[in-house]
């Protein structure tokens, strides 16, 4: 009973200890640079398993400078994080939205006021400009993108090439890619996206954008999509962009990672806190 109630204390002391140690410890470039972002995560309360300050942290151990929230038609994770004030300057988080309808997913990057899910795409996509948002076509598959008139392909900002449902399903890496490819012959600045569309399963950033940014900040972010200055990027090494950056991301890549990912004091806490349930489990 000693052992146990020890091991409970432990425990106890190892979670709140971590909570409050993990924080991001990586310190934002600045200049012209090339970021790495994740444009379609779902925090909790909503569609997602952890709040946005745990989504901060994981963004800055997987070396992501960059998270959007898109929770399905509401922003409630982001403004209760901000409302607590448990959202750190860095990595950038962006508010914004998975606008879920019948006819379209898309992610309304940079919107503070939801847009009402039951406009057409391209009503909903001038919404969004509206506000100085972005509007990234979500996994336009032929299932989940039905709506795909002239006049939104136009207007779309980014359309999402890479993402967690090609690992193993080629055909729908090819609807992706197809869908990416017809909208450039009418838009041809659209910009190539990779993102987890990260619930608590798949891993965040496991495909990501790298972005080609002037300035490092959430408007330099927003102004790299419109411009279509990114790459998509993943399952793997698959990089999907125009070859200047691609290259560009390349060269990036290829330099020494900045310090501040892997293992911090809340890791280690963890750990501590994994025995110590252990020995609970054991002893019981």
């Amino acid at each position: 009973m000693t052992v146990r109630f020890i091991a409970g204390i432990v425990f106890a002391l190892a979670v709140m200890a971590g909570t409050l140690t993990d924080r991001p410890s990586k310190a934002g470039p600045v200049g012209t640079t090339v970021l790495a972002g994740d444009f379609h995560v779902h925090a909790a309360p909503g569609d997602g398993v952890l709040p946005v300050w745990e989504i901060q942290s994981e963004a800055a151990r997987r070396g992501l400078d960059v998270v959007a929230i898109t929770n399905h038609n509401q922003n409630a994770a982001t403004r209760m994080a901000r409302a607590l004030g448990f959202v750190d300057p860095y990595p950038i988080v962006i508010p914004s939205q998975e606008l879920t309808t019948s006819g379209f997913h898309m992610a309304a990057i940079g919107v503070s006021e939801m847009i009402d899910w039951r406009l057409p795409a391209s009503a909903a996509i001038a919404a969004i400009h509206a506000q100085g948002g972005v509007a990234i076509a979500a996994h336009p598959i032929q299932k989940s993108w039905v709506d795909v008139s002239a006049a939104a392909l136009r207007m779309l900002d980014g359309s999402e090439v890479s993402h967690p449902m090609i690992r193993g399903h080629a055909p729908l890496g090819a609807e992706l890619l197809a869908f990416f490819q017809h909208t450039r012959t009418v838009n041809p600045d659209l910009a190539p996206i990779g993102s987890s569309d990260f619930h608590g399963a798949t891993p965040l950033g496991l495909c990501r954008t790298y972005l080609i940014v002037d300035e490092v900040s959430r408007a330099g972010v927003l102004d790299a999509i419109r411009r279509g200055r990114t790459v998509a990027s993943g399952p793997g090494d698959r990089l999907v962009g125009d070859d200047a950056h691609v290259e560009a991301v390349r060269a990036h890549l290829r330099r020494p990672q900045a310090p501040g990912f892997g293992y911090t004091v809340s890791t280690w806490l963890a750990l501590g806190a994994i025995l110590a349930l252990g020995v609970i489990v054991v002893l019981d």
